[in-house]
């Protein structure tokens, strides 16, 4: 990694890729030791307490030797994860935004009026299929209660016969002239 790419991470993420592979393996070594530390307390004697103790260092190193190859993945892993794409764009870069054109600015403020017009149109046309949606519910209203006297009155006039008042009626009429 360059000098100017760690220069950037450290200034934005105040850590690197290679301060954070550097912090983990210390990290390990520690836990290496301590572990086998812990392991010695609990075989030695008197007698091996010597023994143990020199041969502590070669242990670790070669427990170390053997994580060395996972190590060097993470911090390749590290190196691909820890840090700033080029293509992030920072606050301070801004300037380097693209900036639109006289031309592209007319365009986007007539595609925004358009839209506007678009809206108003379409907030009236809704506006109208309300106000027929209420005028048709009040309709179905007074249809309803039409179809309700209907039925009541064909459920009263069940015992009278229409055909001999069609002819009351037509007498009626006749009789008026």
């Amino acid at each position: 990694m360059n000098f100017y790419q760690s220069a950037y991470d450290l200034k934005f993420f105040n850590f690197t890729a290679e301060q954070i592979s550097s912090e983990r393996e210390h990290l390990v070594h520690n836990l290496i030791s301590k572990a086998i530390e812990n392991a010695i307390q609990k075989i030695e004697t008197p007698a091996t307490s010597a023994l143990l103790g020199a041969q502590k260092d070669a242990v670790i190193s070669r427990v170390e030797a053997a994580t060395k190859k996972n190590m060097q993945s993470l911090r390749l892993l590290d190196k691909k994860y820890f840090h700033i794409p080029s293509h992030v764009l920072q606050v301070e870069d801004f300037h380097l935004e693209h900036q639109p054109t006289p031309l592209e600015e007319e365009k986007k403020n007539n595609e925004l009026e358009h839209l506007k017009l678009r809206f108003r149109q379409n907030l009236i046309t809704l506006a109208k299929v309300e106000a027929e949606g209420n005028h048709y519910a009040s309709v179905a209203k007074i249809a309803q209660e039409e179809t309700d006297i209907h039925k009541q009155v064909y459920k009263d006039c069940k015992c009278i016969k229409l055909s001999m008042m069609a002819e009351v009626a037509s007498l009626v009429a006749t009789m008026s002239d």
